[in-house]
């Protein structure tokens, strides 16, 4: 089965024994529309003739097909006649990607038949995959969806650890005064909580109302996406005090910023209103007329450097009394 030319990524007849049978594409079809038994067909809708699987096999409405292919999506649930679409968001584990740049799963489920739909490879249903392979999986369609959750759920626990860690470590470098490498490295830490949080709130909800959805969701997966919902929720709570914590950070690493370069700016105001007087007096001495006091007595400069000193220590003390300085 080449996934070059075609959206059909992969296609599994279940056991109900925990092993997915491969099928082709030249006897999905029939299969599809006659075989009683648990199917799970997987597309990547990047690819032209994704529409063609889901009108000619699946034999789906045109509102469920505009549904599971619209462009911009949000983890949702939908009731639509026969079966739920629903859309999931999961870690983009891809090499060179940004984890935070989540990745949909567009689902179409039905009493026995599961349609997947993505646009780039998402690891956790490569995982599940696996399991089918090695006689390890889910027994019917809503079970496959719990495990497919279930693993997403997974890579979301492991990016908060990691999250977590860069975090931890801003924190630790704020506190020893350890100067920030990368001034960003705050900002894209802040900018990817964000990310998980706007996507994975609302993914809490979704598994929830597939959980209590009893007419095409099986008790065991029931249980299962509800301990999902759970385990997301504890997740999105952690991002949430991550969130706290990184802008309690941003702030201090402001206020800090804020108080070094006030300092220097009073160093110069100081040395500034120093040496005021003194320029106004050099400028003076300076002028090129007649009469100057002192041009004509070999020690008038030295007794000129004596009269700035003594300004200095005079203004230096005045400044000091008057705790300017």
């Amino acid at each position: 089965m080449s996934e070059t030319h075609t959206s059909l990524v992969a296609a599994y007849r279940l056991d109900g024994l925990g092993r997915g049978h491969a099928l082709e594409r030249d006897n999905l079809s029939q299969i599809w529309q006659t075989d009683p038994a648990p199917i799970w067909m997987h597309l990547d809708f990047s690819r032209g003739d994704a529409t063609n699987y889901l009108e000619d096999i699946a034999d789906l409405h045109e509102d469920i097909i505009e549904a599971l292919l619209e462009e911009q999506t949000r983890p949702r649930v939908g009731r639509f006649n026969g079966g739920l679409v629903t859309t999931l968001r999961g870690i983009n584990l891809n090499p060179g990607a940004a984890p935070d740049d989540m990745i949909s799963l567009r689902v179409w489920l039905t009493h026995n038949r599961l349609i997947t739909l993505r646009r780039r490879p998402l690891q956790s249903i490569t995982l599940v995959r696996n399991y089918l392979h090695d006689g390890e999986g889910p027994h019917n369609v809503s079970e496959l969806l719990g495990a497919m959750t279930d693993a997403m759920i997974d890579k979301v626990g492991e990016l908060g650890i990691e999250l977590d860690d860069r975090l931890g470590k801003l924190e630790e470098d704020q506190l020893n005064d350890v100067p920030m490498a990368d001034d960003d490295e705050l900002l894209k830490l802040r900018r990817s909580l964000v990310t998980l949080r706007r996507f994975m709130e609302p993914q809490c909800d979704c598994l929830n109302r597939l959980a209590e959805n009893k007419t095409f969701v099986e008790e065991t997966a029931s249980l299962w996406l509800r301990e999902s919902a759970n385990q997301l929720q504890r997740h999105v709570e952690d991002i949430k005090a991550m969130q706290e914590r990184a802008l309690m950070l941003q702030e201090q690493l402001n206020s800090e910023r804020n108080e070094r370069l006030n300092d220097r700016m009073y160093l110069l105001s100081v040395i500034t209103a120093i040496f005021l007087p003194l320029g106004f007096l050099t400028g003076l001495m300076g002028i090129n007329l007649g009469g100057i006091p002192g041009a004509e007595n070999h020690y008038g400069f030295t007794i000129f450097v004596a009269i700035v000193v003594a300004i200095i220590i005079a203004q230096l003390w005045l400044l000091k009394r008057k705790r300017w300085w």
